[in-house]
């Protein structure tokens, strides 16, 4: 734990300060929506850090930012023009400039994570990913002596709605394992992450986060040599403690209880109801028009759709619909800048992330946008990784060849 410390709170310069961004930002104490304690903070830390001149990008590092920044761009005008059509008219939903604002303030803590990275290297890993596990165990610590563990039928702990939180132990369950890669930890932290993020997921009632942590765990078995007796040693304690902990604890059967309430729940929804018309997909084929440029975020009002006077349920729908087809061939771009160059399982650990987006909007959600930055930053370790096994191997080589050479002159 001591070593824990260090490297979050003990961390020196500004990765304490991140450190302590990571840990306070599932703790909600506004409505959803509004600036939270976190961002208050974040914000006026990425201004200091800009003011210091440290705010720097470069190469690699620089492309998911300025991929992200064009697709800000294109939605802000988006945005804008719906608004200047709509003058005059009622507008149900967010401002354009709160709505870009959100969008800007994603990117700006993105670059300030890619920033940190190319500031501080290894050590950004360890702090980020130690901070997310010890928000994880706060969250749990303080859930049980407050009485906020989730008693209702979907627990949110210390955030706004179930949603947040599902997503949120989605995301930092993805940081973990993503970064633990490069980093050489206990494997007993990497197990007792997928129990505190599991925990939290199960809380939330969230089947597609609950859905996407089964993903995640076999994915790190794959990655990780499933065959190796490490893993399956592994495999039997994890699954034997997870089946008593939902059939025999008192938290099992409170889960079973508020799983089956929320399945009546949605069972109430009429049978003429798809699932694309509930998510509000069904603007996509009632407008095939705005997938010209897209329709902009707002004015819900405009639309003939089942949902009506809200936004779209899902961060895809959204993104086509909203931005149209100039939105989401620059949002595709933006996600190709992340992920090219890597291994096959940091595409498959990418996935529950996105898919995540296809029934739930998590656009705004900025420890999604975190997550997504730890590829680019894994992309430039391993390249670092592989540079200096490329400097040792001709070390070697020319330390052989030298060998070889005097070899020759003793003969002769």
């Amino acid at each position: 734990m001591l070593a824990i410390f260090k490297q979050t709170l003990g961390a020196t310069g500004w990765l304490k300060a991140w450190a302590i961004y990571l840990m306070a930002f599932p703790f909600y104490f506004f409505p959803a929506g509004s600036a939270q304690p976190s961002d208050i903070f974040i914000v006026v830390l990425i201004g200091f850090y800009i003011l210091g001149r440290k705010f720097q990008l470069r190469g690699a590092l620089k492309e998911p930012f300025t991929r992200f920044l064009r697709f800000c761009i294109y939605l802000t005008v988006v945005n804008f023009g719906v608004f200047i059509a709509l003058l005059g008219e009622s507008n149900k939903g967010l401002p354009w400039y709160i709505i870009s604002a959100f969008y800007f303030y994603n990117l700006f803590v993105m670059g300030f994570a890619l920033s940190l990275y190319k500031q501080y290297g290894k050590a950004f890993l360890y702090t980020t990913m130690y901070s997310c596990i010890m928000a994880a165990i706060l969250q749990i610590v303080l859930s049980q002596v407050l009485g906020t563990g989730g008693g209702e039928v979907r627990g949110a702990l210390f955030f706004t709605n179930p949603n947040q939180l599902g997503y949120y132990s989605l995301c930092g369950l993805a940081i973990v394992l993503v970064l633990e890669t490069m980093l050489k930890i206990p494997k007993l932290w990497v197990y007792s992450s997928f129990f505190l993020f599991s925990y939290l997921a199960l809380v939330s009632i969230s089947k597609a986060a609950m859905g996407a942590m089964i993903i995640l765990f076999g994915v790190y078995l794959l990655a990780n040599g499933i065959l190796s007796m490490r893993n399956v040693f592994a495999l039997l304690i994890v699954g034997g403690l997870g089946f008593y902990g939902l059939t025999k604890t008192e938290f099992g059967k409170t889960f079973q209880r508020n799983l089956e309430v929320r399945e009546l729940n949605e069972a109430d929804r009429p049978e003429e109801i798809t699932e694309w018309q509930y998510r509000g997909y069904d603007r996509i084929t009632n407008h095939p028009e705005y997938l010209v440029f897209g329709a902009g975020e707002g004015g819900y009002n405009r639309f003939d759709t089942y949902i009506d006077n809200h936004e779209i349920h899902s961060s895809f729908g959204t993104i086509i619909f909203s931005y149209g087809i100039p939105g989401t061939i620059l949002f595709v771009m933006f996600v190709f800048s992340i992920l090219k160059k890597l291994p096959w399982y940091y595409l498959i650990y990418s996935l529950p992330l996105f898919s995540y987006g296809v029934t739930h909007m998590g656009l705004r959600f900025t420890i999604f946008w975190v997550a997504l930055m730890m590829f680019p930053v894994i992309r430039m370790e391993r390249m670092k990784v592989d540079f200096y096994k490329q400097i040792i191997a001709r070390r070697k080589r020319a330390k052989d060849s030298e060998i070889n050479r005097s070899k020759s002159r003793v003969a002769v």
